[in-house]
């Protein structure tokens, strides 16, 4: 990974990329984009040319309160913005074959030691559909297919340490296989957790799965998910405690509908939200699945 430094007429700029001339081109664009927003918007997102090539492109500028708070995370903490955060991030599920949207730079313009706009560059996912507007519209046997695959990759991700931290069900992608390998699923937007955090994590990725989920997937649909998630965390060795883990997905789960409660717009579906909910797990099932010996159990 290149990290370049370059001083530009809006501030001093920061570009990570997989070589110099893509962090260039990221740095310039970012530059471009600062000094002229559309019709005054703080955030934006969408397709745009990288050099000779597509890119999707999540950009935004930072004001008041945020650009403080990232100025002295990056100060105190060594923490890097949320864009150069998810393009990390990205770069490691994609070292360790996950499917995501290849990430190509991220780049970041400060002044005085605080963030003024950051941008994050990924590969342009052509047909790419979220799976929550997927799912209605499938066959049963589709359906099936596809909520097995987004168990197994979420139980790897958590056996290898990973956290999502935002892995709802519109942040997960619907593709088509390419060759060599028939997974249909990618996730994105993930830039608020990352590896080394999967103590707590799981419990925060489940929650956020099962917001959306609990409206959208049957009972039987849940229960076998939750089977296949804990049966892969057996198989990789990182067994969860799962009598603990549904308990604190549950918590979390209701820690999420007060926000949105709050702030309704961040809910996608016509149907409210489903208030009363847990697992159709039986206890004891769950319980039986935390007692597992191989390996050391983590929730």
């Amino acid at each position: 990974m290149t990290v370049l430094r370059r001083d530009t007429e809006l501030g001093s700029a920061r570009a990570v990329a997989a070589d110099a001339e893509l962090a260039a081109l990221a740095i310039e664009h970012c530059a471009s984009l600062l000094a002229t927003p559309a019709d005054g918007a703080t955030r934006s997102a969408g397709p745009v040319r990288l050099g000779p090539g597509e890119a999707w492109v999540k950009a935004g500028t930072l004001r008041g309160k945020a650009r403080l708070r990232h100025g002295l995370r990056r100060a105190l903490l060594a923490r890097v913005l949320p864009r150069e955060a998810e393009y990390r991030n990205l770069t490691w599920l994609a070292e360790r074959r996950f499917r995501v949207p290849r990430p190509l730079a991220a780049a970041s313009i400060w002044r005085g030691g605080l963030p003024l706009h950051q941008a994050v560059f990924l590969e342009l996912l052509h047909d790419a559909r979220p799976l929550h507007a997927e799912l209605p519209s499938l066959p049963p046997a589709e359906r099936a297919e596809l909520l097995d695959e987004l168990a197994r990759e979420v139980a790897r991700l958590h056996a290898l340490g990973f956290a999502h931290h935002d892995l709802y069900l519109r942040n997960v992608l619907v593709l088509d296989p390419r060759e060599g390998d028939q997974r249909r699923l990618a996730f994105i937007d993930a830039w608020s957790g990352g590896p080394g955090r999967a103590r707590r994590g799981p419990a925060r990725d489940l929650a956020c799965l099962m917001l959306e989920g609990a409206n959208l997937l049957t009972a039987d649909e849940q229960a076998r998910w939750l089977e296949r998630y804990l049966a892969e965390r057996e198989a990789h060795g990182r067994p969860a405690e799962a009598a603990e883990l549904v308990k604190a997905a549950a918590g979390v789960r209701k820690t999420l509908l007060a926000r949105i409660a709050r702030e309704s717009g961040r809910w996608r579906l016509s149907e409210p939200p489903r208030g009363e909910w847990s697992w159709p797990l039986g206890e004891s099932r769950a319980q039986e699945r935390s007692r597992s010996p191989r390996g050391r159990p983590d929730s």
